[in-house]
């Protein structure tokens, strides 16, 4: 039914993307100021999705948990400014945005998706799609003094993320119409107020969770002192040029339960929910992609 239902969609996301043009975040908060440093480390990363009827053509909304770690021969990439101001706590802070991060996986909940791979990128303009916006951050020191060196820890850490969402459905390798969903004006606010160091995961496991959402437009995006709300985050499907087409395909709930999981090693086994987890990773036909991946 779904299949069918995006081979019909591919046109009409085409038709009614004029209705709608987010193209990512395009606030001016969190602004970076060099020096910087950069910071790669292996990750993984659970979400929990409840596709529309809309989209599925089924008569009530299907939760299914997508789970993914580390694209092959990649790390996420995280850069962060060296000198700290003293932030909204009035400790040692600075800025930080995720340049990259490529996670393949599947559907891991039990039910007719079982099994279909779903990848995620984060990062400016990395996306499957054009105009992936981006995804800003902040860190900052739980106690101590000023000292314009953010180097207390656990340190309090936030993201707000823009996520590319590539379900593939017919599991065929390409990045079909109507197979990438964006939260294109609702960045997803997650939280670690025990951060380990940096990189984080090398001290300990350094787990993130999801708290809530902050508009595209609040101009605190990727701050602490942003505005954070708790309702369901929309998850557009996205037109080929990274335009909205105003279709609701999925939505996520922000709850703890939607995990980014900073691992020690790459080849680490993530603990969800007293479960070990190894990602479902899809295997890539040869000569059958439409965008890198």
């Amino acid at each position: 039914m779904l299949r069918k239902h995006l081979r019909l969609f591919g046109v009409g996301a085409l038709v009614c993307g004029w209705m709608m043009s987010f193209v990512g975040s395009k606030s001016d908060a969190a602004v970076m100021t060099p020096p910087f440093a950069t910071d790669t480390f292996p990750s993984c990363f659970s979400e929990y999705l409840y596709l529309t009827p809309a989209y599925t053509g089924l008569p009530k909304e299907v939760r299914v948990e997508t789970y993914g770690c580390d694209f092959p021969n990649t790390l996420s990439t995280v850069r962060r400014e060296i000198n700290a101001f003293s932030g909204f706590f009035g400790t040692d802070t600075v800025n930080t945005e995720f340049i990259s991060m490529h996670l393949a996986g599947s559907v891991v909940s039990p039910g007719a998706f079982f099994g279909t791979p779903v990848q995620f990128k984060v990062g400016q303009g990395t996306g499957f799609r054009p105009g992936l916006g981006r995804s800003p951050g902040q860190v900052a020191e739980n106690a101590g003094p000023l000292n314009g060196q953010l180097d207390v820890f656990p340190a309090n850490s936030v993201f707000d993320l823009f996520l590319d969402v590539w379900v593939d459905v017919d599991t065929d390798g390409l990045v079909d119409n109507g197979e990438v969903l964006r939260n294109f004006d609702q960045s997803l606010r997650m939280a670690n107020p025990t951060l380990s160091g940096f990189p984080p995961g090398q001290i300990a496991l350094d787990i993130y969770t999801s708290v809530g959402w902050v508009a595209e437009n609040d101009l605190l995006l990727g701050e602490f002192g942003a505005t954070v709300n708790t309702s369901r985050i929309n998850f557009y499907i996205v037109n080929p040029d990274g335009t909205t087409s105003n279709f609701i395909a999925a939505q996520l709930d922000p709850t703890p339960l939607n995990q980014h999981i900073v691992t020690p090693e790459p080849s680490s086994m993530v603990l969800f929910g007293g479960l070990m987890v190894m990602p479902i990773l899809r295997k890539f036909r040869k000569g059958k992609r439409t965008l890198s991946v």
